[in-house]
């Protein structure tokens, strides 16, 4: 199959060639039906000193996608061939103290796969079965590809009470433009955004936010 790998310690990425991913019992191997570019994706490119840190090459990326299932380990039961689905890419190991009393989310040994580990950024990805979410076939491939960063903005916003609230939006990238829908969709009062590039204003205002303020203007007080 063909994989954007990153194959040394150094600046860059290449398209190669490897082998299909063998899979065991638990495992689903997943054919990639679209894959999104994630900011750490960047920063492997470039090989900055996070990178430097914990990339070991040779690795597939990619961590954040939707597929169809290809194939199912011979315990699995949840999952079945032709599947529309997508995956948390995080995979703790279940027997650390974290995981074992319901903590799993700062598992020791967490390994993230498209970093650690293999990844979407090729044909075929193999995922744990326990990782599997299921998707509607009715959802565009566009946007199930993107529930990784959906997730982030869904923490995010509920890490505090926001019904009833004012929130600010600090940064209209994809995962702030995210959390103003968020906001609103749980009942935030007022949603202020604020952002210096005008195309990621205007899709603010689109994706609900009440007032969008560029920052880098200068304003009178009272005056949005």
């Amino acid at each position: 199959m063909k994989a954007l790998r990153k194959m040394h310690a150094a600046r860059g990425l290449s398209l190669e060639t490897a082998t299909t991913p063998a899979f065991g019992p638990t495992d689903v191997l997943v054919r990639v039906r679209a894959a999104s570019i994630c900011g750490t994706d960047l920063h492997i490119y470039g090989w900055d000193r996070w990178s430097q840190g914990r990339i070991k090459p040779p690795v597939t990326l990619g961590h954040e996608f939707c597929g169809v299932v290809e194939k199912v380990g011979s315990e699995v039961e949840a999952v079945r061939a032709g599947d529309f689905v997508s995956a948390e890419m995080h995979v703790n190991c279940g027997h650390c103290h974290q995981c074992r009393v319901g903590e799993a989310h700062i598992c020791q040994n967490l390994k993230i796969i498209g970093i650690d580990q293999d990844g979407a950024f090729a044909e075929f990805v193999k995922i744990p079965a326990a990782n599997i979410i299921k998707l509607d076939p009715a959802i565009p491939e566009r946007y199930g590809a993107i529930l990784d960063p959906l997730g982030n903005a869904v923490h995010t916003v509920l890490a505090g009470a926001i019904a009833g609230r004012t929130a600010l939006v600090t940064g209209c990238g994809p995962i702030g433009l995210m959390c103003i829908a968020v906001a609103k969709a749980c009942g935030s009062s007022t949603v202020f955004a604020t952002e210096t590039n005008e195309q990621r204003r205007a899709m603010a205002k689109k994706m609900g936010a009440d007032v969008v303020l560029n920052p880098g203007r200068k304003m009178r007080w009272g005056k949005f």
